[in-house]
């Protein structure tokens, strides 16, 4: 990965009221990134480099969001893939509470019903929110899937226009799974004989207070991931995020694993869980 490239292409999406030759430095930024696919946009701009201005911006900050992932060609490539089908398997599950849509895209499958707890009305109010939760978030992916099957059928598609999209589907997927294990696996306090004992709701609280701090590790270490600069600050929090997940017994996929290693995060040996 070029940071010096990564560098050039922030500081000119951050300007404003660009000149030609500005404009031009621009594709010459894009042609770096995607010599064969960009080199149209690149001999047009020479030409009419401000009607091309929208063409560069948008693909540069593509390139610029990909880049700050830390994602080769390959990778993004991989990344799309294995985001698709993860998707493909969610969207052959519907959530019961959803009807089918007449105009509905043809291109996806026919969708067997998942149901609902048969004590769904006796959890607490956080773990009946999940159900609805996810049914939002599987109809958002059901929506990006559909703009993203539409944007690979164009005849110029490339893995990284796709990315931006497929980075949606990865964390809408992730959420969505995470929260319907949360969902499935929530067992209701045992009811005590005694009919004065206070009820028992430690295990509860403490479930769900888990929950969170699970949901906040796993947005802490994605966030820190993202950083281009790391300090000894963001470091900390990378592996406070890591300990505090082994801690509760969780694991990190395998590609994250590396990543945080290579950034000299210390991964605690713990039995799979």
């Amino acid at each position: 990965m070029d940071h010096i490239l990564t560098s050039k292409i922030y500081n000119w999406l951050n300007l404003t009221n660009l000149s030609d030759a500005q404009i031009v430095e621009g594709a010459q930024l894009l042609l770096q990134c995607s010599p064969v696919r960009s080199r149209g946009i690149y001999n047009q701009a020479l030409l009419r480099p401000k009607a091309m201005l929208p063409w560069i911006r948008t693909d540069l900050k593509k390139q610029y969001d990909i880049r700050q992932r830390g994602l080769t060609t390959s990778d993004v490539e991989k990344f799309n893939q294995e985001t698709l089908e993860s998707v493909k398997e969610t969207l052959s599950s519907k959530p019961e509470t959803i009807e089918d849509d007449e105009e509905e895209d043809s291109t996806i499958p026919e969708l067997a019903k998942l149901g609902k707890r048969s004590d769904h009305d006796q959890l607490p109010d956080d773990i009946q929110e999940i159900w609805n939760k996810n049914a939002d978030r599987w109809k958002r992916i059901r929506q990006l899937h559909t703009q993203l099957a539409q944007m690979i059928s164009q005849p110029d598609y490339s893995p990284c226009d796709g990315n931006e999209l497929c980075y949606q589907l990865r964390q809408l997927d992730t959420d969505l799974r995470d929260a319907y294990q949360v969902y499935d696996s929530f067992a209701l306090p045992e009811e005590k004989p005694q009919p004065k004992e206070k009820p028992q709701t430690d295990k509860v609280e403490t479930f769900v207070s888990d929950v969170k701090t699970i949901a906040k590790a796993r947005t802490a270490i994605s966030r820190g991931l993202k950083l281009e600069n790391q300090t000894e600050k963001s470091l900390q929090k990378l592996q406070d995020a890591v300990n505090t997940l082994y801690s509760l017994k969780q694991t990190i996929k395998d590609e994250t694993v590396e990543r945080l290693k290579k950034l000299g995060i210390a991964i605690p040996e713990t039995e799979n869980v």
